[in-house]
């Protein structure tokens, strides 16, 4: 009984610290837990993550800033034309900033990492929420 007591309060607690994260601590702990690195080149690409997803988010901002302010009309179905203009407008200078940080990033990452674990970089690293949080597209 007790060693099930134990286990259930180490599972919450693990639980609790996962939901205290960031979006971006979760991202950047999930995509170095599943690159199997050693010790060293973890330490070293960890703040180039973060970097990297600091740089994406800024590039995206403006999109996502507009996608926020018509969130009710998108999920309503009640957008105008003029308001879909806008936001195609805006999601493909996201879509190009976003690449250029990609890009930037590459050389980057490449002087810690072979060019098959970059792309699993940016595999893991554009993962969903979901998936990060290890939650099912039902508990979403």
């Amino acid at each position: 009984m007790k060693q099930v007591l134990l286990v259930f309060l180490l599972a919450m607690a693990t639980c609790s610290v996962a939901m205290a994260q960031s979006k971006a601590d979760r991202r950047v702990a999930y995509t170095l837990r599943n690159m199997h690195l050693n010790k060293q080149t973890e330490a070293q690409l960890e703040p180039l993550l973060r970097q990297y997803l600091k740089e994406k988010k800024t590039a995206t901002k403006a999109y996502d800033d507009l996608k926020d302010k018509h969130k009710a009309a998108i999920k309503a179905g009640t957008l105008t034309d003029s308001q879909a203009s806008q936001l195609l407008a805006a999601k493909f200078v996201a879509d190009s900033a976003e690449v250029v940080v990609k890009r930037k990033y590459v050389p980057v990452f490449s002087r810690l990492l072979k060019p098959k674990q970059v792309y699993y970089v940016f595999d893991y690293i554009g993962d969903k929420m979901s998936k990060i949080d290890g939650k099912s597209k039902d508990e979403d």
